[in-house]
C-alpha cells in the first residue's frame, strides 16, 4: 500500500548561489549596509524631512506679492472699486521693504481711500526699534530650524554608526563561525586520513587493534564538532544576510552571500591617527546633537529675554501719483508726500515674560551641562575602545606565534610517531592543541572586528570601518 507523508517538504524555488570563489570583505560588506540597508535609508529620509522643514523656515524671508480687489455696485450705483497690490521683501535683519500700488474709485467712497486717477504708488520699509533689532520670532525660528537640520544630520550619522557597529560585530561572528567550520572540517579530514592509515596497519599486523579504535574515536569526536560548527556557520550566514539588500530594495538570499574574506588584509584601511581621533570627538554625532539642542534653547532664551523689554516698530513709505518709481518724491519733499505709522509694546508687570525667560534660561543651562557631559563621555569611550583594540591587536600577534609553535610541535611529534618513538594518543593531543589554537585565533579575529566596530561607535564615524576619506556618498 502506498502512503503519503503529511510532513512532506514543499518544493523550494531555486535560489541564486554565490560563485564558489567569491569573497566578501568587511569593508565591502559595511559599504553595502551603509548604502542599501532599510535603516540607513530611513535615517536619510528623516534627515531630508528635517531639511525640508528648515527650508520652510527660511521661506519666512521669501518675498511675496499680495493683492486685494473690492468692488460694490447696487441698483446702478457704483459705490466703490478698490484695488490694492503690494510686494514685501523681508530681510534677515528684521527690516521689511515694501512697494505698493493702490487705486480707488466710485460714487460713494471713503475719502481716506481716495486716490488719484492713475493710482497711488508707495515705497518704504518697516523697521523694528529697540531690542527686536537683534532678533525676532522669524529669525529665531529660522535659526532653530537650521540647528534642527544639523541635529538631524548628526542623528543620521549616529544611526549609521550604530547599524555598522552591529553589522561589524555580526560579520566578525560570521567570520569566526566560518573559520571554525573550516578548521573542524580540516580536523575531520586529518582524523579520517589517520584512521584509514591505522586500519591498514592493523590489517597488516604493524599496529595493535586498539590503535584503530583510538583513531575511530577521534574521528567521531571531530565529526560531532564539525557538525556543530557547520550549523553555527549557517546560522551566522543567515544573520549576515539580513544586513544585505540590493539597490532596488529587495533583500539578498543567504545562498547569495559569498564567504568572508580574511579581515587581516584590510589593516591599512583601518589605520586611525591621533588627529583623526581628536577630530572625530569634536564632530561626534552625539556631541553635535547635544550642541544643537543647547543652541536651540539659547536662541529661545535670547528671544524671550527681548520680550521682557519694551519694543517698537515704525512703517514709513513715500507716496506718488502713478505707477513709475521716478514719480516718487526726493528727500527734500518726502515729508509732504508720505505715510507713516508706529507701534509700541511695554509690558507693565512682565510676569509672563519673566517666567518664560527664567524657564528658558534654566533649560539652556541644563542643556549646556548635557553638552559637556556627552563630550566627556565620548572622549572616555574613545580611550576605552582604543585600549581594547590595542589589547586585541597584541593578542592577535601573540596568538599567531602560538599557532606556529603548536604546528612545529605537531610536526615533530609526527616524525617521532613515524619513527616508532611516540603514540597515536600523543599525536592526537598535539593535533587537538593545534586545532584549539587555531580556533582561539579565529575568536581573536572576531573580537578584533568587534573592537573596530566599538571604536567606530565611540568615534561616531563610519569612516573607521568603511575606509572613507570624504563625505558620505549616501546623502
Amino acid at each position: 500500500m502506498c502512503t503519503v507523508s503529511l510532513f512532506a517538504a514543499a518544493p523550494l524555488h531555486a535560489q541564486p548561489v554565490a560563485p564558489p570563489d567569491a569573497t566578501l570583505s568587511l569593508g565591502a560588506f559595511l559599504e553595502r549596509v551603509r548604502l542599501h540597508h532599510p535603516l540607513a535609508r530611513q535615517a536619510l529620509l528623516a534627515e531630508r524631512q528635517v531639511r525640508a522643514e528648515a527650508q520652510a523656515a527660511r521661506g519666512a524671508f521669501d518675498p511675496y506679492l499680495s493683492a486685494t480687489w473690492d468692488i460694490k455696485r447696487f441698483k446702478g450705483i457704483g459705490y466703490y472699486d478698490e484695488l490694492d497690490a503690494r510686494v514685501v521683501v523681508p530681510t534677515p535683519w528684521g527690516v521689511d521693504f515694501k512697494v505698493g500700488w493702490e487705486r480707488a474709485a466710485g460714487q460713494i467712497i471713503n475719502p481716506e481711500r481716495a486716490t488719484p486717477g492713475e493710482g497711488l504708488l508707495s515705497a518704504g520699509f518697516s523697521l523694528p526699534i529697540g531690542p527686536r533689532v537683534l532678533t525676532d520670532e522669524r529669525r529665531t525660528q529660522r535659526r532653530q530650524a537650521e540647528l534642527a537640520e544639523a541635529a538631524a544630520e548628526a542623528e543620521r550619522e549616529g544611526t549609521l554608526v550604530r547599524l555598522l557597529q552591529a553589522a561589524a560585530r555580526d560579520w566578525g561572528a560570521w567570520y569566526e563561525a566560518e573559520l571554525r567550520s573550516t578548521i573542524a572540517r580540516d580536523g575531520v579530514a586529518l582524523a579520517r586520513f589517520r584512521y584509514d592509515a591505522m586500519r591498514r596497519r592493523v590489517e597488516t599486523g604493524d599496529a595493535a587493534p586498539i590503535d584503530s579504535t583510538e583513531a575511530l574515536a577521534e574521528l567521531e569526536r571531530r565529526a560531532v564538532a564539525e557538525s556543530e560548527a557547520r550549523a553555527s556557520a549557517t546560522a551566522a550566514r543567515l544573520t549576515v544576510a539580513g544586513y544585505l539588500w540590493r539597490p532596488d530594495g529587495t533583500p539578498l538570499a543567504a545562498t547569495e552571500v559569498p564567504r568572508p574574506a580574511d579581515p587581516s588584509d584590510a589593516d591599512e584601511a583601518f589605520h586611525v591617527g591621533e588627529a583623526a581621533i581628536a577630530r572625530a570627538i569634536a564632530t561626534h554625532p552625539n556631541v553635535q546633537s547635544a550642541r544643537a539642542r543647547w543652541l536651540q534653547a539659547d536662541a529661545q532664551r535670547r528671544l524671550v529675554a527681548l520680550q521682557v523689554l519694551p519694543s517698537a516698530s515704525v512703517d514709513v513709505s513715500a507716496l506718488a501719483a502713478g505707477r513709475r518709481f521716478s514719480d516718487l518724491p526726493g528727500f527734500d519733499s518726502v515729508l509732504d508726500e508720505h505715510k507713516a505709522g508706529a507701534s509700541i509694546r511695554v509690558p507693565l508687570l512682565a510676569r509672563r515674560e519673566l517666567g518664560r525667560w527664567r524657564a528658558a534660561t534654566q533649560r539652556a543651562e541644563a542643556l549646556g551641562w548635557e553638552r559637556d557631559r556627552v563630550q566627556n563621555e565620548v572622549r572616555l569611550s574613545v580611550e576605552r575602545a582604543l585600549v581594547d583594540l590595542r589589547a586585541v591587536e597584541e593578542q592577535s600577534a601573540r596568538q599567531a606565534r602560538v599557532v606556529t609553535a603548536s604546528q612545529t610541535l605537531l610536526d615533530a611529534e609526527l616524525r617521532r610517531f613515524e619513527a616508532g618513538e611516540s603514540s597515536l594518543l600523543l599525536v592526537n593531543l598535539r593535533e587537538r592543541a593545534v586545532l584549539d589554537e587555531r580556533l582561539r585565533q579565529a575568536s581573536i579575529a572576531a573580537r578584533r572586528t568587534a573592537a573596530w566596530g566599538a571604536l567606530a561607535a565611540a568615534m561616531g564615524t563610519v569612516r573607521v570601518l568603511t575606509g572613507e576619506t570624504g563625505e558620505s556618498s549616501s546623502r
